[in-house]
Formats: structure tokens, sequence, C-alpha cells
């Protein structure tokens, strides 16, 4: 992945220090949800939608869904998340640069398949993470955010104890590519 980047770089491709024109609402097609979900020989899709609310600070709502292997052999899993944030924006510029937020996740997980599937197949997973970063515009309708946080299980799931394999909490750390879906950039 960093030798991606760096030549994207070194071709022109990404420009780090391009600065937007005050984006003030942001509706892209998450591509973390699909990384994940092959990860674990499956498929997934998200969506987020982030305005701005004053000059600083904007809210941010997501919606992914995955559908995947878990690590017991023949169980399934869809999930279905469901999160929010406040960010808030230092350098005042728009929904770029640098960030840091709160936010509130919540998956809700349905186990299927051949293998040994609990009495109730239904899990629910409620996460606290706090997280920073930088959002920058590499292409017209590309965006590139670099971020770390920590997750924080407030509500842990009930049927299956081994969900870090494909839901890990703790450090959170990574590169996820932003496709636009609006028209205002």
């Amino acid at each position: 992945m960093t030798k991606l980047i760096i030549l994207a770089l070194a071709l022109g491709l990404v420009n780090p220090c391009q600065t937007q024109s005050n984006v003030n609402n942001l509706l892209t097609l998450d591509l973390g949800y699909s990384l994940n979900g092959l990860l674990n020989q499956g498929w997934g899709i998200g969506f987020s939608f982030e305005k701005k609310i004053t000059g600083y600070l904007s809210v941010k709502g997501t919606f992914g869904h995955m559908t995947f292997l878990t690590g017991i052999p023949g169980v399934y899993c869809t999930t279905i998340d469901i999160s929010s944030f406040l960010n808030y924006y230092p350098l005042g510029n728009g929904l770029d640069k640098l960030y840091a937020g709160i936010g509130c996740s919540t998956d809700f997980l349905n186990y299927f398949g051949d293998g040994e599937l609990p009495g109730d197949t239904g899990d629910t997973v409620i996460s606290l993470i706090p997280k920073a970063g930088w959002k920058w515009r590499a292409l017209k309708r590309l965006m590139i955010d670099v971020s770390i946080g920590y997750k924080f299980g407030i509500v842990d799931a009930d049927n299956y104890k081994d969900t870090d394999y494909f839901l890990p909490g703790g450090l959170q750390y990574g590169v996820n590519f932003k496709l636009f879906l609006n028209g205002n950039l």
C-alpha cells in the first residue's frame, strides 16, 4: 500500500497540499467495507454522508453492509453497521485536511451457514471510537483519508467471542479511499 501511495505521489497523481474549495457536504462510497469483506472471503459496501455544521465542526453518518466467512468453519455472517461521528477541523477549510472526532458504531450481526450456529443467530456490537486523521482530495472524485483511532467495545457480541477476527477492537489505523458521489466538488 505504501509503495502505491509513493508511486502516485511520484507520478503527480496525488497532491497532498492541494486545497479544496470549502466543501460543505460529502457523500462518499466507502471502500473500506469492500476491502474488509474481501479479506474475509466475502463482500461489502459502505456509504457515508458528512455535513459541515459550523466553520470547524461536522457531523458524519455511515451505513455499511458486509457478508463474509467467520473464523468458524461453515459459518457466515452478515452485518449492518450504522455509525455517527462529530468531527472537528481545526484548520476550518472545509471537510478536508486535519480532523479529530468522536463517534459511536453499532454493528448488527446475523450468523448463518452449515457450521455450528448458536441458538440465537443475532448479535449486536456497540463501540465508541475517538479518531484523528488527515483527508485530502487526490483526484477529482477521489479522497484519501489517513486516520488513527481506538475502538472501545461498549457492548460485545454475546454469541461468538471471536468477533475480533472480523470486527477488531483496539487500535484502528489505515488509509481509506473514498469516491465522491455528490456534485459540489
